[in-house]
């Protein structure tokens, strides 16, 4: 499926911790998010466990147990980085970005991020590609066994992918997915701004999402960074620095300078008519003179 530049998604899943709704934006990151909406479109997130989740650091996910060869093979195939969003975002409690290991290494997982934080999002393949907009306070509760060795006792990142029974028999209490149902939508500059507008199918959710605010307040930050199939683990250096607010600031202003344009031509229309019809009755009525005269 083609995808529009202001293309977004709301994918709401439900976990064995409750509901949740995720938000992903396009304009934010095309590549990661044609990728994460195919992905979960075809329900490759199902019944996966976050399985490694670390207190005020983040959550991590997408190591699926889908049966479909192809759709595996299509979720370990990388994609490529895609720009840092101008102005940069800043990474706040909820806001989603894939577990890359390196330039061009985003495939499937991804992360929630638990805390602001500025160790994270400075490389090209931590561009963020959505925020999650309810049950923040769902994912906080998923249980955690501490982080993946050496520096926990959680999961094996390499022992997952032979199927859930290693979870299942030595981490009972990891938490996962149920499952997903993601509705596209053309962004703001489609929403319908009637009062008296019906259902909304969802655009009323995207923006809300776009004007609820985020929490500032720094909180303690784990000094690791995270990893895809145990990649070793980088140093970063740059800074990404926006939140949704100013994202929708921005985009209200460009709806609202478009539609003054269009008001701003409409008082000129009127006299162009009236000037033309004036102009054609000169013409007429002179051209009728002419012939009168020659027939005396």
């Amino acid at each position: 499926m083609a995808s529009s530049d202001d293309e977004e998604a709301i994918i709401q899943c439900g976990t064995t911790k409750g509901d949740i709704t995720l938000h992903l934006i396009r304009e934010w990151s095309p590549n990661g998010y044609d990728r994460a909406v195919e992905l979960y479109e075809r329900h490759f997130y199902d019944n996966s466990h976050f399985f490694r989740a670390v207190p005020n650091f983040l959550v991590q996910f997408g190591i699926s147990y889908s049966k479909d060869k192809e759709l595996q093979h299509f979720a370990k195939k990388s994609i490529q980085d895609d720009p840092k969003h101008d102005p940069p975002i800043e990474f706040h409690p909820g806001i989603i970005s894939y577990a890359g290991s390196g330039p061009n290494s985003r495939g499937s997982q991804m992360f929630f991020s638990y805390s602001s934080s500025s160790n994270l999002g400075r490389e090209l393949w931590e561009t963020p590609i959505g925020k999650v907009i309810e049950g923040m306070d769902v994912a906080e509760q998923f249980y955690s066994y501490g982080d993946m060795p050496p520096w926990g006792k959680g999961p094996v990142q390499g022992k997952i992918y032979n199927g859930p029974q290693y979870i299942e028999e030595n981490f009972p209490l990891i938490d996962h997915f149920l499952e997903c149902t993601v509705t596209r939508s053309g962004g703001l500059d489609s929403v319908d701004l009637s009062a008296d507008s019906g259902s909304n199918d969802g655009d009323d959710r995207v923006a809300d999402m776009e004007l609820h605010s985020t929490d500032d307040d720094a909180k303690s930050n784990e000094e690791r960074k995270y990893g895809d199939d145990d990649a070793e683990n980088n140093e970063e250096g740059g800074k990404d620095s926006l939140d949704v607010e100013a994202l929708s600031e921005r985009r209200l202003v460009r709806l609202g300078k478009s539609l003054r344009s269009n008001a701003d031509s409409h008082p000129y229309r009127f006299p162009a008519v009236m000037i033309l019809v004036v102009g054609v009755l000169y013409v007429s009525l002179r051209g009728r003179r002419k012939v009168s005269g020659k027939m005396n």
